[in-house]
């Protein structure tokens, strides 16, 4: 018979499966807050980039006064890079950090659940159902989602999702872990988008309905920036998420609730993502860059706006309006509660207010 995870154990070593900058970033947290991490990835070459990554990421945290400097060779001396996955038995929680693909992801604990039969499992998804990932892994009593938001070791959010059959003990855990970490945990229902994705999908999709030559991407964003008192707009944060990794999400969320319309992917983003207009990481998106610096608006996305829109203060109230509204939506399904939705929405994005907090008004006018 088949063991099961023991959290009372002392968590002390982190294994990591995926070493691009997710999983290079939850390593350096680690790293930083003590534990002993095990890195794996099948590339070879991510493995070694992750290694850069990690630790110039450790040298600036030094810099910045996050970490004592004599903690940097510590921190340094405490992970391992795994060439296969067997090297992660020790580990008393592993967690998935590959990409968001479900075949890929549910071998992957498949595989897991026989190499490291006692240990923890999380899954670092951002959209897809952690049930049907722990589905064939052995005893899905120890399977749990750890979301952590980009970039991970700043962000002070970690979605935390139990599947149906996570473990009380499991969960507890878990929670546990991420305070350990210096995060807030919050827990999320096992449904599309947990809490911050699902309620920010009309952030990056209304906006788009509502651009045009009158309010263009840069406008609309400074509207965001200027009235809302947002870190970024919703256009400039979408180039840095990626939009090809931003409609993906969109993509899983729209189709596991039914294809609503209201999150139905916008023609403009799928247009620029066919393109390869990918956002910063790959010069152009809905603004242009070099060097890693925005040299102006693209082209290809201006030439694709409609010639009428609402006047930039109106198209804002509306984009902020349908959050407020898409709030409400996952609070009515049991999501979470409103005052955990407002506490995830301000630690992930750093909005000044949560949905629930907003003025009334903008939930008067969502198109």
């Amino acid at each position: 018979m088949t063991s099961t995870a023991n959290p009372t154990l002392p968590l002390r070593r982190v294994g990591i499966v995926g070493a691009g900058v997710m999983g290079a970033g939850i390593a350096q947290l680690c790293l930083q807050k003590g534990f002993k991490v095990s890195l794996y990835d099948e590339s070879p070459e991510a493995s070694c980039k992750a290694a850069g990554r990690i630790k110039k990421g450790i040298e600036d945290a030094a810099t910045r006064g996050k970490i004592a400097s004599g903690e940097i060779e510590r921190a340094l001396n405490s992970i391992s890079y795994a060439k296969s996955l067997e090297e992660l038995s020790g580990a008393e929680l592993v967690i998935e950090a590959i990409a968001e693909d479900l075949p890929a992801k549910k071998s992957l604990f498949e595989r897991l659940g026989r190499i490291v039969p006692s240990s923890m499992l999380a899954t670092n998804t951002s959209s897809l159902s952690v049930a049907e990932i722990a589905a064939g892994a052995a005893s899905p009593e120890r399977v749990l989602g750890l979301h952590f938001f980009n970039p991970p070791v700043a962000t002070k959010l970690v979605e935390v999702i139990p599947a149906p059959r996570t473990s009380g003990e499991v969960f507890k855990a878990a929670r546990d872990f991420v305070a350990a970490l210096g995060k807030t945990p919050i827990q999320a229902k096992d449904k599309p988008g947990f809490i911050v994705n699902r309620v920010m999908r009309p952030y990056y999709l209304a906006c788009q309905r509502l651009v045009s030559k009158r309010c263009p991407p840069a406008l609309l964003d400074r509207m965001a920036r200027e009235l809302g008192e947002v870190p970024m707009g919703p256009f400039e944060l979408m180039d840095l998420i990626g939009l090809d990794v931003n409609l993906a999400i969109t993509k899983v969320i729209y189709e596991s609730l039914g294809r609503p319309e209201r999150l139905k992917p916008q023609p403009l983003q799928e247009a620029l993502v066919a393109q390869g207009h990918w956002g910063r990481k790959t010069g152009r998106g809905f603004y242009l860059y070099a060097d890693g610096k925005r040299m102006g608006e693209n082209p290809e996305a201006l030439s694709r706006l409609s010639e009428l829109g609402p006047p930039p203060e109106e198209a804002w109230e509306k984009t902020i309006g349908a959050v407020v509204l898409e709030a409400q939506l996952a609070h009515d399904t049991g999501i979470a509660s409103r005052e955990d939705i407002d506490v995830a929405i301000k630690l992930a994005m750093n909005f000044p207010k949560g949905p629930f907090e907003w003025r009334p008004r903008a939930a008067k006018t969502a198109p």
